[in-house]
């Protein structure tokens, strides 16, 4: 590309020789000549632009330059002087949510930032589901390709509009799992859920938007990824840490219905991926919801017992998400409104009830978190139990690493805590309840999406690319399946916090400790935890 030239795709202004009887050469031919780029190439909907544009700007022209599968790809070529304007996209494909960012390539400046809903969770909130809708029906594939597609296409509307013409895009750079860049590229994501997890690509390669239905006419790169269970999502968010720079460890964590982490320094990268579950995210439960107006993302139990809630965009609440669902655990564990094992203490009657679950056919005990009118939401006991498990698979991935290189919480540097969680979770919260590992708490950096920012640290700087082949060269991928202690670790993680109270010592220093001390233990417990 040039040393003078960082971003991912870029442009150059050209005057041309013009055309003589001497020098009859074409206008691609001319073009590539004057930029002198070993493997650049020209697209054919750039080819086809050529006339009469070049003469037109009396062979004064700018042209765009991108990655491309073989080489370098002239994607665009524009009359007069355009280098001072240079326009990308980043995306982050979710298996709920799809996040842009419409970014300028030379200031770095994100010019809007715009979402939605995912329109595959029709087919189910589980990735599992989509897969294997696609193993009952192959139809299902393009049926679940096409509004992934129509979701972006819209985003590039929403983000563009008013600011840019998707036509001066130059760089659409994607973060996403294994299987949701399998499905935006219409490949069967089956080889990623079966055994020996050897999938159709890691490294996707770089494609044409036009090719894959979308309203541009730049290429598309996407994050390659490690393993089955640790795809480009992951692979983009490290480069917003120093796992490969720095001296002592860090841990990357990416929490959300699937566990993704990463432990290293420059000397050493291991990575591990693993099921942590819905119920993190609010998914299950009669009132869990994904982040959205009307959900509860934090609340707070008072000294008088009076509850305090946050509720996007305002109002009434409609349920609670994940971030929320933290807090109402946390909290009612430190007032003793449920044990540490998840049962609910009968005895702190203005904060729970006896509701029907469907499921188990039989009443079961709630925690109430508002109640108005005729209005009550609640959090049952089979959803508590539910989130401890969830909550112990997040926790033991990271135990086991640790474990399997022989570190323990003191050697690592910092804890880098990326997603959703990573943005809007509260950290003493989510440590009360044992997700993330009790230590100095200036140890802990929340990053927000990760696979989007590495969208963007990308897109501003080419040279990212040599960060990413050195991540999936030099890591070690383990699998947690094979690994002798993962099940012990994770029977001892199933207790808020941990059933060793020694892990977690500034919950056990809480000032509501205190006040409510071994209420936090059922009696037939309390003998059998460490305290």
């Amino acid at each position: 590309m040039g040393e003078e030239n960082v971003t991912f795709s870029y442009k150059r202004f050209l005057n041309l020789p013009k055309p003589t009887k001497e020098d009859f050469r074409g206008d691609r031919e001319r073009i590539l000549d004057a930029l002198n780029v070993p493997d650049a190439s020209m697209t054919l909907e750039a080819l086809r632009s050529l006339y009469p544009l070049t003469a037109r700007a009396d062979y004064a022209v700018t042209v765009t330059l991108c990655p491309g599968d073989r080489g370098t790809d002239i994607i665009r070529v524009e009359p007069g002087d355009t280098t001072h304007r240079l326009l990308g996209l980043a995306l982050d494909i979710g298996s709920t949510t799809l996040e842009m960012e419409l970014v300028d390539m030379l200031t770095g400046q994100v010019l809007r930032n715009v979402g939605c809903v995912n329109s595959q969770v029709s087919f189910g909130l589980n990735i599992l589901d989509r897969i294997l809708a696609v193993k009952e029906n192959r139809e299902n594939l393009e049926a679940l390709r096409l509004p992934v597609i129509g979701d972006i296409n819209r985003l590039i509307e929403e983000v563009t509009v008013g600011l840019a013409e998707s036509e001066e895009i130059s760089a659409l750079i994607v973060g996403g799992n294994t299987t949701m860049i399998h499905f935006f590229l219409g490949c069967d994501p089956w080889l990623v859920f079966q055994n020996p997890y050897a999938p159709v690509f890691f490294d996707p390669g770089i494609h044409s938007a036009r090719e894959l239905g979308l309203k541009l006419c730049c290429n598309v790169f996407c994050f390659p990824a490690k393993a089955n269970y640790l795809g480009g999502d992951i692979t983009a968010g490290l480069l917003l840490t120093d796992l490969d720079t720095g001296e002592k460890p860090s841990i990357f964590l990416d929490i959300g219905t699937n566990g993704e982490l990463c432990l290293g320094c420059r000397e050493f990268l291991l990575m591990g991926a693993g099921a942590a579950g819905p119920a993190l995210e609010g998914f299950g439960s009669r009132y869990g919801m994904r982040a959205e107006p009307g959900a509860i993302r934090h609340m707070h139990i008072a000294d008088d017992g009076s509850i305090q809630l946050d509720v996007i965009g305002g109002g009434e609440p409609v349920g609670i998400c994940g971030t929320g669902i933290f807090d109402l655990i946390a909290q009612c564990y430190l007032r003793g409104i449920i044990f540490g094992d998840g049962t609910v203490n009968r005895e702190q009657k203005d904060f729970t009830t006896e509701v029907w679950d469907e499921t188990a056919e039989r009443s079961v005990p709630a925690v109430v978190y508002y109640e108005k009118a005729d209005k009550k939401l609640y959090f049952t006991e089979p959803d508590i139990r539910e989130f401890i498990r969830c909550k112990a698979a997040a926790h033991t991935m990271v135990a086991t690493l640790l474990e399997y290189c022989g570190l323990g919480l003191d050697d690592i540097d910092y804890i880098y805590l990326a997603g959703g969680f990573g943005t809007h979770i509260d950290l003493e919260s989510a440590v009360t309840v044992g997700i993330y590992p009790d230590v100095d708490r200036k140890k802990m950096v929340l990053l927000g999406n990760t696979s989007l920012a590495g969208a963007k640290k990308l897109l501003l700087d080419a040279g990212q690319m040599a960060r990413v082949r050195h991540f999936l060269e030099s890591s070690e991928y383990l699998h947690f399946s094979e690994m002798e202690r993962f099940p012990e670790n994770m029977v001892a993680a199933e207790f808020i916090p941990h059933t060793d109270g020694r892990l977690y010592p500034s919950v056990k220093r809480h000032p509501l400790q205190k006040k409510f001390g071994k209420i936090h233990f059922s009696p037939l417990q309390e003998k059998n935890f460490r305290i």
